[in-house]
Parts: structure tokens; C-alpha cells; sequence
């Protein structure tokens, strides 16, 4: 048996990323749940070998497919208010003592559909992770705007 104090400090660290999307709110709100693989994936072999999936449900998981049947759970729904908002918690997969709470937000103005992701961590993190995640939702944002504007 072991014990091990990290010397390391518990940080906080907020992220906001945003996108507009010409599409109305529901249409982007659907396409989060139902076509998660089409828009969140590192690449084009990623997108076909570790496909993202997205449960709708309270305690639903969003979470990346595993060869093998194995998985990566992102985070879990804890709040959903259709075609607003979603919230969920989980680590996103890091190893660290790390807790996250993302916040998605659908605002809707002139058939126009802002996103807003606002990923907030606190735990043991490296200095560049809060930087990777704002890239990392930004990618997927613009994926999920590609894949409704054409």
C-alpha cells in the first residue's frame, strides 16, 4: 500500500468558448444528442474508429467509443432544459484529481443560433490544459457549424 501527497495546488480555471450558427435552436439542439459522432472527433480516423455518443437523459452519458467495447465518459448530464440548456459533470477523461462542470447554453436570435460552452475545472490540472480545452470545444463547435450550415 501507498500514499502519496501531491505537492501540486488545486486550481480553478473557467473556459468560455462560443459560435453562432445559422440554423434555429431546436436544429442545433438535435444535432448535439443525435449526431455527436458528425461533429465531435479529433480526426477523420477518430470519427470512425472511437465515434462520440450523447444520452439525453438526466444521468446520460457523453462519452467517446472505445474499441472493444471500452468507452471514455466526457462528462454526465446533470441538468437539461431542451433546446436551452445542458449541463454536465465529469473529468473528461483525465487522469488527475480534476472535477468539471460544462455548461452549454442554445440562445436563439433571428433564426440564428448562438452556442456558448462554459467548462469550468478545478482540481490538478497542467497550465495548458485550460487553453486545450478552449481549443478542443472551439474544433467541435466549428464541426457543429460546418455540419448545419453545409
Amino acid at each position: 500500500m501507498s500514499v502519496k501527497i501531491s505537492q501540486q495546488n488545486a486550481r480553478v480555471a473557467v473556459v468560455t468558448t462560443e459560435i453562432e450558427i445559422n440554423a434555429p435552436r431546436e436544429t442545433v439542439y438535435r444535432a448535439w444528442f443525435d449526431q455527436p459522432e458528425s461533429w465531435f472527433y479529433e480526426n477523420e480516423e477518430s470519427k470512425i474508429n472511437t465515434p462520440t455518443r450523447c444520452q439525453e437523459e438526466l444521468g446520460g452519458r457523453f462519452y467517446i467509443e472505445l474499441p472493444n467495447n471500452g468507452f471514455n465518459v466526457i462528462g454526465e448530464m446533470t441538468m437539461i432544459k431542451p433546446n436551452h440548456k445542458i449541463r454536465m459533470r465529469g473529468d473528461c477523461t483525465m487522469p488527475h484529481a480534476v472535477l468539471m462542470n460544462m455548461t452549454i447554453t442554445f440562445e436563439e436570435k433571428n433564426g440564428k443560433t448562438r452556442v456558448i460552452v462554459d467548462h469550468r475545472m478545478m482540481g490538478e490540472f497542467e497550465d495548458s490544459a485550460p487553453a486545450e480545452f478552449e481549443e478542443g470545444w472551439l474544433d467541435g463547435l466549428t464541426k457543429l457549424k460546418a455540419l448545419l450550415n453545409g
